[in-house]
């Protein structure tokens, strides 16, 4: 399974502002894409696991997400990152992924 941990830190008010309808559109998005396994939400962090990588590439490079990573710095400064797994990871393995990166 590829495992995906991201995390979005706003800049300010009008950030959020931009930040939530974009959420909205992107939960809709991913509600219905193939090959997903799981998503879980944690603040402004996500982790979510996929069948393949090019299901995830396929979510990531479409739609409302893509227009969302278009506009991200209107919003703020995001990070990931992407490994395999066998297992669901828990919160703990992707904070301290994230934590390897700076925004």
């Amino acid at each position: 399974m590829i495992v995906a941990a991201t995390q979005i830190r706003i800049k300010g008010i009008l950030g959020f502002f931009r930040f939530i309808p974009m959420v909205n559109k992107t939960k809709n998005q991913v509600s219905k894409v193939d090959g997903l396994i799981f998503l879980k939400f944690n603040g402004l962090s996500t982790l979510s696991g996929w069948e393949s990588h090019d299901a995830m590439i396929a979510f990531r490079n479409n739609g409302h997400h893509l227009e969302a990573m278009t506009k991200v710095k209107y919003i703020g400064k995001t990070k990931s990152v992407t490994w395999e797994a066998e297992v669901e990871p828990s919160w703990k393995e992707a904070k301290e992924k994230l934590d390897l990166i700076s925004f």
